[in-house]
């Protein structure tokens, strides 16, 4: 293959030949954007030289550990995000090594937590679930003077490089709000919980708070919010709603097990309005035959890429990164689904 030249980077980004050659010779005076782009360019085109590599820092490898659960489809499609957007650095001798656990157990976190810092790596990405046992990782990363970032939620008081994610208490106000959608004086809503798989998420808590923020700041009575416990069985659920006697049943799930309403719902031949997270499998097919009504996804894979570029920026190009990257709340409906 015929190897780039410098002209056809610079026609490529857009600018000069001078700049080209300031920023392969690592010269000041090309802003950060500018020079994100010529180094990308140069790096998908494998255009190579001594000073090229030498400004990529190819004569060392760069380790970035990944802290997170791969036990959904979810976590999956994080993962997928990362490995993919990694293997686009692969010359520059970008390597990862994966620290899974499971999420309804502290002690696997704690487990994975303390391998990984048994070791030392340029870079770590971890998703702070377990907030308590999350902040003392970070705590012994900053000793280390290790850059973290974090993807799907957040903590304020560590010094992180980046946060990639939604705003989880703006997800649950949304949540509220499209469940009360047409009725001004507010609907009783159930927020259905898993205790069993969840108890630990700090993102779940998150949503159900900004969930009840959207009822405080409209005044509506508190007591229209019951949380239901699923881990304990279905019955005083449908018991419940097999009452109601003024329109649908209005569920918000604030995970990505929306899905699982479907057996539990099996019986019930009332209307519901549901609202669940992450456009998963399960959930793209129960979207579209109509039992969830509302799916807000939060685009697993892009927080996987924007993690590792973060990184790519930070150790490779010496430039600034964003400490916050708020991912859009997108909502889909049945109407706005890609077949």
């Amino acid at each position: 293959m015929k190897r780039i030249t410098i002209k056809e980077i610079a026609n490529k980004a857009g600018v000069s030949i001078g700049t080209v050659d300031r920023v392969l010779h690592d010269r000041p005076g090309v802003a950060p954007k500018t020079k994100n782009r010529i180094l990308e360019i140069a790096l998908e085109a494998k255009y190579k030289t001594n000073v090229f590599a030498r400004t990529l820092k190819l004569n060392k490898t760069l380790v970035i550990a990944i802290l997170l659960p791969n036990d959904n489809e979810y976590w999956e499609t994080v993962n997928k995000g990362i490995v993919q957007t990694s293997m686009q650095y692969e010359a520059l001798g970008m390597s990862l090594v994966f620290y899974t656990f499971d999420r309804h157990d502290a002690g696997s976190f704690q487990k994975s937590a303390q391998q990984l810092l048994a070791s030392e790596y340029d870079g770590v990405v971890l998703a702070p679930i377990m907030e308590n046992e999350t902040l003392e990782v970070c705590r012994a990363l900053e000793k280390k003077n290790t850059p973290f970032v974090f993807i799907d939620s957040n903590i304020d008081s560590v010094s992180k490089l980046s946060f990639i994610g939604q705003d989880s208490k703006r997800g649950g106000y949304l949540s509220a709000k499209l469940l009360n959608l047409g009725f001004p004086s507010g609907i009783q809503s159930f927020i259905v919980r898993f205790h069993d798989f969840d108890s630990l998420n700090k993102t779940v808590e998150e949503r159900i708070q900004g969930f009840k923020n959207y009822y405080q700041d409209h005044n509506f009575d508190p007591v229209l919010i019951q949380e239901i416990d699923l881990s304990k069985g279905d019955t005083q659920f449908l018991e419940i709603i097999n009452k109601q006697d003024h329109g649908p049943v209005h569920i918000f799930v604030p995970n990505s097990r929306a899905h699982q309403m479907k057996t539990r719902l099996k019986d019930f031949s009332g209307e519901t309005r549901m609202v669940g997270f992450d456009l998963i499998t399960e959930n793209h097919t129960c979207l579209k035959s109509g039992l969830i009504d509302f799916i807000i996804d939060q685009n697993p894979t892009r927080q996987g890429e924007l993690a590792i570029q973060s990184f790519y920026s930070k150790l490779i190009l010496n430039i600034e990164v964003k400490s916050t990257v708020l991912m859009s709340l997108e909502i889909f409906t049945r109407e706005n689904l890609m077949e």
